[in-house]
């Protein structure tokens, strides 16, 4: 019976809570409709429900924001409104969603991280707390770099703290269970909603404007993007059941194949050395172009690691009549350069054939290859600097 008590007496305080803390939050959504139409769009029409959290005082699974009246109940005014602001980020840039298989520490702390520095452009969204982190080398970075350096400088998930906050580590997502699709699909309309209030009061920051656009851009997944490619460069339109389609022959289906511009398809891969890249992602990224080359006949395919200069040793070829090889990995010498890749190319039959360039961009590049060549860029802001050596796609390792 005293069990009871306490417990309805804890219900009571929780439900006491809650109505304050209601209030409180109605009035920040108010100051949201003044000062930032976009996060008013959000907060009116999202989910809120009073709960006991496990970590933080707010979190969200990117559909619903989950607040715990207890721990909010000891926050701050400008502090709470930053915290608001700051979770309403998190489903507007679908941070749960986008989280897929990553490491849940590090994805957070790297989305926390991206959502800080744009909040950090704004003015009347309260006071930052200490908690959050703030690490201004990553400005202008999408959260997937910055997963993707700060993963690599702790692989063991303990989401690399700062050295303000070495102990500091912050879940407030949840990741996302369900019929995500359509859950996206809501949130893509409240953006459309919310970003029109938020021209329409036209002093949103550049910074933010370009983040939101990145969101609700059209995904191209590597796989489509490098079939659509290939198939480009290497067959032409015209279908011809004259060649069978060889890939599906074994299921007795006689599909057209593709008629061949040339008797044997060239392909040079360019691999930067310097770049953090694991073997199962480059067998990966090497079983998706395998899959498009075996269409054809006849292919051959060499991979050239290179950092400040060609690793002659470590090249790698293989043909239509050999399977896949394993291509060792060893970490270069820190610089890379460009000119030895054109250099060695010189040197092989490039005719007909096609460069693609696996690199993060760090490196210097002053002459375009003689061949038709795609970079593939895994550090965004790299990608403009390629631009006028060929075709330019961001790759997210």
């Amino acid at each position: 019976m005293r069990r009871m008590r306490r417990s309805m007496r804890g219900w009571r305080s929780m439900a006491t809570t809650s109505s304050e803390l209601s209030t409180r939050l109605e009035k920040i959504r108010v100051q949201f409709l003044f000062d930032h139409p976009f996060l008013s769009v959000l907060a009116l029409s999202l989910p809120m429900q009073f709960r006991q959290n496990p970590h933080e005082a707010f979190e969200t699974d990117g559909k619903t924001i989950y607040v715990d009246p207890v721990m909010a109940d000891t926050i701050a005014e400008p502090q709470l409104k930053y915290i608001y602001a700051h979770t309403l980020l998190h489903i507007l840039l679908k941070h749960p969603f986008r989280m897929g298989g990553r490491d849940h520490k590090v994805w957070n702390r790297s989305s926390d991280i991206v959502i800080n520095l744009l909040l950090d452009d704004f003015e009347r969204v309260g006071e930052r707390p200490e908690h959050e982190v703030m690490m201004k080398k990553y400005r202008d970075r999408s959260v997937e770099e910055v997963y993707n350096e700060l993963y690599q400088e702790n692989p063991e998930g303990e989401g690399t703290p700062d050295d303000e906050n070495p102990q500091e580590q912050k879940q407030d997502l949840i990741e996302s269970e369900g019929d995500t699709e359509a859950a996206m699909e809501e949130i893509d309309a409240l953006i459309v909603q919310a970003m029109g209030a938020a021209q329409k009061q036209g002093n949103i920051p550049a910074s933010f404007l370009e983040v939101i656009s990145e969101v609700i851009r059209p995904k191209v997944d590597l796989e489509t993007l490098l079939h659509t490619y290939m198939t480009e460069s290497f067959f032409d339109k015209q279908s011809d059941f004259s060649r069978p389609n060889r890939r599906f022959i074994h299921q007795e289906l006689y599909l057209p194949g593709y008629r061949q511009e040339r008797n044997r398809l060239n392909l040079y891969i360019a691999l930067d050395r310097s770049m953090s890249i694991s073997r199962d992602t480059f067998s990966k990224f090497l079983g998706i172009i395998d899959s498009v080359l075996r269409i054809s006949t006849d292919f051959k395919v060499t991979v050239i690691p290179f950092d400040d200069e060609v690793d002659r040793t470590k090249i790698v070829s293989y043909d239509a009549q050999e399977i896949k090889p394993e291509v060792a990995f060893e970490k270069g010498n820190g610089g890379t350069l460009f000119a030895p890749v054109i250099e060695y190319l010189k040197t092989v039959d490039g005719l007909g054939a096609t460069l693609m360039v696996l690199s993060d961009g760090f490196f210097k590049i002053e002459q375009a290859s003689q061949l038709p060549t795609l970079f593939l860029v895994s550090e965004k802001r790299n990608m403009k600097r390629f631009e006028p050596y060929g075709d330019v796609f961001y790759f997210d390792l």
